[in-house]
């Protein structure tokens, strides 16, 4: 099987990372590589909302996840610098880069920066699954600014496919309107219709509380008050207000202050 000729992978994908100019690949299983890619993103998305120092996930934590089986995603561990012609990487590279030679210490760290090369039907799936997504959230939140009415879903999945947008399938969707409405400007005429809220959230939730806001919204005004409050007057899609305003009631048990300024 192995040579210059194409090898069969038996239905798995290659992942490959590469560092300090050496290549390591390793087989994957794609539907579990797929998910487990999620349930990584998934976290680092609740470790930013969290406002966490340590935002990214290490190989270590990756190994220690009850939600992860690194054994039922990789075909082996076994690590390869060029898999298609079977020539295994050396210790010496693997530990001159990961300090380490251990497959699974390594298989830890392609899952989570490596270049995992995925069925075409995964990522069919899931760009539509995102495009859909993508599309929705403008119908609701955008207009047309010369009539002030909203453009029917078709005309954005139109505009969207003229501009040929290209959906990155590991971002969520919501990370990326704002990409896909400067892509789409030159198509259509659209704009983002906004509210301002202003908000005050309790001492003991301001560090959390800022990076929701922040993610979610514009902040345009801030203050901080003399009993260790934060105050401020942010800038949003008004279809993105309730779920801003869940998220702060839920971090703050209800003790969030929101008042609609502008809409």
């Amino acid at each position: 099987m192995i040579g210059r000729a194409r090898i069969d992978l038996g239905g798995f994908i290659v992942g490959r990372i590469v560092k300090e100019g050496r290549t390591f690949e390793m087989l994957l299983a794609p539907d579990k590589a797929w998910e487990a890619k999620k349930i990584i993103r998934e976290e680092i998305n609740k470790r930013l909302m969290e406002g966490s120092k340590k935002s990214r996930v290490s190989a270590e934590e990756l190994l220690k996840n009850p939600k992860i089986s690194i054994e039922l995603i990789f075909e082996s561990f076994t690590v390869f610098e060029d898999l298609r012609r079977g020539k295994k990487a050396t210790d010496g590279d693997k530990e001159a880069v990961f300090n380490t030679t251990d497959g699974r210490i390594i298989a830890s760290h392609i899952l989570l920066e490596g270049e995992i090369h995925w069925t075409q039907t995964q990522r069919d799936d899931e760009r539509d699954k995102k495009l859909k997504q993508i599309i929705t959230i403008i119908t609701k939140n955008a207009i047309n600014p010369q009539n002030k009415k909203p453009h029917p879903y078709q005309r954005i999945e139109k505009a969207i496919e003229e501009a040929k947008v290209k959906v990155d399938l590991m971002r969520s969707a919501e990370e990326q309107v704002d990409d896909v409405l400067k892509q789409i400007r030159a198509i259509i005429p659209i704009r983002m219709e906004q509210v301002e809220i202003a908000i005050k959230i309790p001492s003991a939730f301001t560090a959390k509380g800022y990076n929701v806001v922040a993610q979610l919204a514009q902040i345009k005004n801030e203050e901080w008050q003399s009993d260790g409050s934060w105050v401020s007057v942010v800038s949003l899609p008004a279809g993105l207000q309730m779920e801003l305003i869940d998220k702060l009631n839920k971090l703050t048990h209800g003790r969030v202050q929101t008042k609609l300024i502008k809409s």
